[in-house]
């Protein structure tokens, strides 16, 4: 790999970084404006200070979220597409011993 290569890479670096960290300082800034305006307005609460608007990010962040790495998985269901794949491989008795079992499970409750 050539200087003008590496020089780039750290460039790219560099400014990611910096866009992250800017980018998360405008989300916090954001939380904290949008807590005062609507949550002191709906349901009386006191106004909060831009620390605490980001204690409240991160905070949301490990009860809600998935620490702050790459997701482990994408989507809500990624394996989705394979139980369609299986249920079109099913014969017609597979199918309707399938049915009946769902109707047994769910009857008077999905509609069935």
């Amino acid at each position: 790999m050539n200087r003008r290569m590496r020089k780039q890479g750290k460039g790219k670096f560099a400014f990611m970084f910096v866009a992250i960290i800017v980018g998360i300082f405008l989300l916090v800034a954001l939380l904290q404006y949008l807590w005062n305006t609507l949550m002191c307005d709906i349901f009386n609460l006191k106004a909060i200070t831009y620390w605490q608007a980001f204690g409240l990010f991160v905070l949301s962040r490990i009860l809600f979220g998935r620490g702050f790495g790459k997701p482990k998985r994408g989507g809500f269901r990624p394996d989705f597409p394979q139980y369609i794949d299986k249920q079109e491989d099913l014969s017609e008795e597979e199918r309707e011993r399938l049915r009946a079992e769902w109707k047994r499970r769910f009857s008077g409750r999905c509609g069935f």
